[in-house]
């Protein structure tokens, strides 16, 4: 075949022109050879010639393919007939034949260190039994195994999907019919030799390096491999596993059907109008269904609240008197220390505190009281760094607010 190569082009005055292999050639005229430029007119057809695109430009729209399969998953494409599952073993048949060779051809590709000739003696044998997955008619993977009937057990010797079709879910579906194809047939326990890089997989359809099968029914009867670890699957009998989400969309439905006998979590109930009205504060009781989720009040009626709002009026004063309250007594100056409120979100301060405790109805328990002192301690902490003295500060003050606290008789 003649080859294009560079050119080299000489005019009748030796001016030297290089010509690529995507060159347009011309006859470029000499000074001698130009001619009178031609009338506006003729100039402005020539203009739009050459503005005129040749052929429509390509795009979303105009040419570029759209794979219509992008995005859907495995179940999605043999539900449309993209995909679909075949066990076949060597009957002699044509079409069998010529499946297990697309077969082998993806197995030889996918497990280069195995050996070929191996490889077609297992998959031909006409023990070995394999299931394909075909994807618009091309066999793009599958597995090759041995099943003994009477020892109750498969043998699975290779799986493998083609490189251009994984990371697509068709490994785990692969699998799923496997085991579903066993399960119809009276076969629950799959044994294989995986190798370091198959473990993972297999761990994830399942398998696990605990035998549960008895020795005496597989010892003999299995190819053992230099290098690779036994693993074990165990099909239930009783579950489809073509259909997995259906049943446990069922079983879902029958536990939360018992739950809605013994509980109301599920009933939903229109939210609290009163607070829009000026209320503060209402008793939990009031609170549509409280009652009926089983709460029992337990806590204080409003002659022990009085009194907590005494004694801890008088904890409060004790802790503003300690040697270490002093950084705490006021609110964070953000014009002395700019970046505070961008590390601590929830600022506490003994003024906020006094504050809360002035209304009368926010403080109810001691332990709410307490959890705002220590929040206050922590702030001081995560921004100040163990190396600052005011971390040590909040160190002892919060282990004096605890002893006080501790102590009330309420």
């Amino acid at each position: 075949m003649e080859t294009q190569q560079q050119t080299l082009l000489q005019d009748n005055n030796n001016n030297n022109l290089n010509i690529g292999n995507n060159d347009l050639v011309t006859n470029v005229p000499t000074p001698q050879q130009q001619q009178p430029p031609p009338p506006p007119q003729q100039q402005q057809q020539q203009q739009q010639q050459i503005l005129q695109p040749q052929q429509p430009l390509l795009g979303p729209e105009d040419g570029l393919p759209v794979d219509s399969t992008r995005g859907i998953t495995a179940k999605e494409e043999k539900e449309r007939g993209i995909l679909r599952f075949e066990v076949i073993t060597n009957d002699s048949s044509s079409k069998n034949l010529e499946l297990l060779m697309n077969l082998k051809n993806v197995f030889s590709k996918q497990l280069p260190k195995m050996p070929r000739e191996y490889i077609v003696r297992l998959m031909f044998d006409r023990f070995h039994h394999s299931l394909l997955i075909i994807k618009n008619n091309n066999v793009i993977g599958g597995i090759c195994f041995r099943p003994f009937p009477q020892q109750g057990f498969i043998e699975i010797a290779f799986c493998a999907i083609t490189s251009s079709e994984q990371v697509k879910g068709y490994g785990s579906f692969l699998m799923t019919h496997l085991k579903e194809h066993n399960r119809k047939v009276g076969i629950y326990h799959f044994l294989t030799f995986a190798d370091n890089f198959a473990i993972e997989y297999f761990q994830k359809q399942g398998f696990t390096h605990e035998i549960t099968l008895a020795k005496e029914k597989w010892k003999g009867f299995i190819q053992e491999y230099d290098g690779g670890s036994l693993m074990e699957c165990v099909v239930h009998k009783n579950v489809t596993y073509l259909d997995i989400p259906t049943m446990v969309k069922a079983q879902r439905n029958v536990l939360n059907d018992k739950i809605r006998t013994i509980s109301t979590s599920h009933l939903v109930y229109s939210g609290l109008q009163c607070f829009n009205h000026g209320e503060r504060r209402i008793p939990i009781e009031k609170i549509p269904g409280i009652l009926e989720a089983g709460w029992i009040n337990n806590g204080l009626d409003q002659q022990q609240i009085n009194s907590l709002q005494q004694q801890l009026a008088v904890v409060l004063q004790s802790i503003k008197n300690h040697d270490d309250a002093w950084p705490f007594l006021q609110p964070v100056s953000i014009e002395e220390v700019p970046t505070y409120y961008t590390v601590v979100k929830d600022p506490v301060d003994l003024q906020m505190i006094s504050n809360r405790l002035a209304t009368g109805n926010y403080y109810i328990t001691k332990n709410i009281f307490l959890a705002d002192l220590k929040r206050m301690c922590n702030n001081c902490r995560e921004f100040n760094g163990e190396n600052s003295p005011y971390y040590d500060n909040a160190d002892r003050l919060e282990k004096y607010c605890k002893t006080l606290v501790n102590n009330l008789k309420i």
